[in-house]
């Protein structure tokens, strides 16, 4: 089984254990999966996997996210969605999509069928990298990561940028902005930093001094 596929097999049990004993369904797209049994009150199928980027950790990771649907439809879905959030809230690495950060094709589908919700699902999928790769890309500054990066990720107009990916390539590891683009992550001790940014699937390399914090990265 593939890691994506893992990951989505992790959310399902998950969901199913707190629609319980209400039961619950996978749509795949097959014509059977597409007509819900009456004893299924909730549907749940895989909206959307995009790549964020790269990052290190114990070697290349490539970051992706996977979206998934939940409906709930029935006498008895306000209850099941309920307990549904709660489930995912209480759930470290997953996350609702809020309704403004959805397309308009994710606003229709998560209510199609009655109330629904998007989950967010983060997959890091490590890789091997080209034999001539890793001396390129370890050839960092060699500084050691000893402090913690406060900065806010802004657009043109000054506005934070929120649930944007950043990673400083002075580390292996990375963080997302907040609802108003301020992040915090690892970082070496050097004043010139180099990040790897992702905005809605478009990833760009940004440069700043950090030697006064908090860093502003502009997002032009």
């Amino acid at each position: 089984m593939g890691l994506v596929r893992s990951s989505l097999s992790d959310l399902l049990l998950v969901l199913a254990e707190a629609a319980a004993p209400q039961r619950l369904r996978f749509d795949d797209g097959s014509p059977v999966a597409v007509v819900p049994p009456p004893d299924a009150p909730v549907t749940v199928r895989a909206s959307s996997l995009t790549r964020v980027g790269r990052s290190r950790h114990n070697g290349p990771v490539l970051d992706l996210e996977l979206r998934v649907s939940v409906q709930c439809h029935g006498p008895q879905q306000l209850d099941l969605m309920e307990r549904l959030l709660l489930a995912v809230e209480l759930h470290g690495d997953y996350a609702v999509v809020s309704k403004g950060d959805m397309t308009r094709a994710e606003q229709s589908d998560v209510s199609s069928q009655g109330l629904g919700f998007l989950v967010c699902v983060p997959v890091s999928l490590g890789f091997d990298e080209p034999s001539e790769a890793p001396e390129r890309l370890t050839s960092a500054p060699s500084s050691s990561t000893g402090r913690r990066i406060q900065g806010r990720l802004v657009d043109v107009h000054n506005k934070g940028i929120p649930d944007a990916y950043i990673h400083a390539h002075s580390s292996a590891s990375a963080a997302r902005s907040d609802a108003t683009g301020h992040f915090e992550v690892p970082a070496s001790m050097d004043e010139l930093q180099h990040f790897a940014v992702a905005v809605d699937g478009t990833e760009r390399e940004v440069s700043a001094i950090a030697g006064d914090l908090p860093v502003v990265i502009r997002w032009v």
